[in-house]
């Protein structure tokens, strides 16, 4: 069970500077799911996070928002081993959008509130603005008074996807993690929301999981795993140009997007 160590500290703002060192951890405690992981990601970079279902991408965030705690090495933000922080103030420097955005039993108002409890009208108006869903609470009968029902069924996934968007515009966290979160929806879609990513992602460390590689060719560096191991890393053009792993598939995805 993730809980505050004794004499946990509040972490405040955090600059954003995140750093993984020898991490291992493993749900069974036979198994790795991530073995050995080392690397650094400096305020305000994009690291891209690659690999096929089950490679260790996913549960590797995880443990930067403490879902779990490591089984050995240690994660850092800003220096200090995450551990160090109450989980609350942690978490509060960290917003995630999945593929799959968890919405509640509630009003548009109460589940973007989430991000920030004190937000003004003016503030979710102009955080729904710059996640391009404006035009989602116009269509809605009461507005921002609108009940969405459990896990938000009332909306479309690509409605549900920009709510959560404009509620990690609110939070305005340094970190970011952006899980798959546009794997779901078709090309035209999937544009709209990028543009919409684009504005959360400004000005904070970002990590992103993808499947599509052209989505994260513009990222600071690219980790592609394999069976819980950082297997390449590099840029996008260092990585095709190296031929190996990631190069195979950059060659397979546009082969298939050619056909």
């Amino acid at each position: 069970t993730v809980h505050d160590a004794p004499g946990a500290i509040d972490a405040g703002t955090l600059h954003g500077d995140v750093g993984f060192e020898g991490v291992s951890f493993s749900y069974d405690g036979k198994r790795g799911a991530v073995v050995d992981v080392d690397f650094r990601a400096a305020a305000g970079q994009m690291i891209a996070l690659v690999g096929a279902t089950g490679s260790g991408k996913s549960t590797t965030l995880q443990l930067l928002h403490r879902a779990f705690d490591v089984d050995g090495g240690r994660v850092t933000a800003d220096g200090r081993d995450i551990r160090d922080y109450t989980l609350a103030s942690l978490r509060k420097n960290i917003a995630v959008v999945f593929q799959d955005p968890m919405l509640f039993a509630r009003s548009i108002r109460e589940n973007l509130l989430v991000g920030k409890a004190d937000a003004t009208d003016e503030e979710l108006w102009r955080a729904l603005e710059r996640a391009q869903a404006v035009d989602v609470v116009r269509r809605q009968e009461n507005g921002l008074d609108t009940m969405v029902g459990e896990r938000g069924r009332t909306l479309s996934g690509v409605e549900r996807q920009r709510l959560s968007i404009a509620r990690a515009l609110l939070k305005d966290p340094p970190i970011l993690i952006l899980d798959e979160a546009t794997s779901a929806l078709d090309a035209q879609t999937e544009a709209q929301v990028k543009r919409a990513l684009d504005e959360v992602m400004h000005g904070r460390t970002t990590f992103v999981i993808a499947h599509r590689l052209a989505t994260v060719r513009d990222a600071t560096r690219i980790l592609l795993f394999e069976e819980g191991r950082l297997a390449e890393s590099g840029s996008f053009e260092e990585l095709v140009e190296a031929g190996g792993r990631f190069a195979a598939l950059a060659r397979a995805q546009v082969m298939l997007a050619a056909e």
